[in-house]
């Protein structure tokens, strides 16, 4: 008996995306990608429609979920399946019955926890100790599909949104390697998001505004938004007159400092909080690179008061 061909069509749009689709080369054919299409002005990277002009795979691009639906309808691929990973675009049940056996979506959190836009950063943002990714059959409802499997890790203390997105990425793709064969097969089946354990929760799209740092928050929770908006929105405030984005801190027990108060001892700079302070070790002043604290206070430190509440 001849096993079922490892050829999918893959959707994806964002850089986890990339990640994925680059190791995912390694195990299947990629018979097509559909990938989200660049917006007008657009001046960053574009890492699928990079990765696939290298490799030579056939692209396609979409906007809407209806330009989804056309090209669906116009374009006959022959995989039974395909695989989606930081696509963008709601899939309706008509791209999904197009083919034999579905379409499988690797989501990065252990469902139906963290069902919904960003599960990597609600998983750091809320403190657990584990996360992970889930295989699941995509059905129209957000991230309510079965599961054909699913795997665990832990989240270190230190991990921000790229390494935790690093780990999550392999992950998936040894799930996806060792789990997708076998649904082709038919040698598995799917099964309800309650083996995992887990209790339905939601995350979002986040804002720019999410990035502001609000001081009235506990220094714990201050330090999982630093971490978990490393790299979007961002955790932003303004010390003086400099606006800064703050990339590495780490919470320090209280000393009799109200919300937003700095304290600057040692060659350290500390951050009243609602619970405990903060004291920051990397940052990056507007239009500068990122420096340490030291370096910072050495170039700005003059213009800073130990009673100049932050904005």
């Amino acid at each position: 008996m001849t096993k079922p061909s490892k050829t999918v069509v893959f959707f994806g749009s964002g850089p986890l995306a990339a990640k994925s689709l680059s190791l995912l080369t390694q195990d299947f054919e990629i018979e097509a990608v559909i990938t989200k299409s660049t917006p007008l002005g657009h001046r960053g990277e574009v890492p699928v429609m990079e990765l696939t002009g290298k490799l030579g795979i056939k692209t396609y691009s979409v906007e809407t979920r209806s330009q989804l639906d056309d090209l669906i309808e116009t374009t006959n691929f022959s995989s039974q399946a395909a695989i989606l990973v930081d696509f963008g675009i709601i899939v309706s049940q008509k791209v999904i019955d197009d083919f034999p056996r579905g379409i499988i979506n690797s989501h990065f959190s252990l469902l139906p926890q963290w069902r919904g836009a960003d599960p990597i950063s609600f998983a750091l943002l809320s403190g657990q100790k584990t996360t992970g990714v889930s295989l699941m059959l995509l059905v129209e409802a957000m991230d309510e599909g079965p599961l054909l499997g699913y795997s665990e890790i832990v989240i270190n203390p230190d991990s921000t949104n790229p390494s935790l997105s690093d780990h999550l990425v392999e992950l998936s793709h040894n799930l996806i390697k060792k789990l997708v064969p076998d649904y082709l097969e038919g040698s598995i089946e799917a099964q309800p998001q309650s083996i995992t354990g887990r209790d339905v929760s939601y995350s979002r799209k986040l804002t720019k505004k999410d990035g502001l740092l609000d001081w009235t928050k506990s220094a714990v929770q201050l330090e999982a938004e630093i971490r978990a908006f490393i790299e979007w929105p961002k955790s932003h405030t303004t010390l003086g007159d400099t606006v800064v984005i703050i990339t590495g801190a780490h919470v320090v027990p209280a000393d009799n400092t109200s919300p937003g108060k700095l304290k600057i001892e040692n060659n350290q700079l500390i951050i009243g909080c609602r619970e405990n302070s903060l004291s920051i070790d990397k940052l990056k002043p507007a239009g500068k690179p990122e420096m340490t604290i030291q370096a910072f206070l050495a170039g700005y430190g003059n213009r800073l008061s130990p009673t100049l509440g932050v904005n």
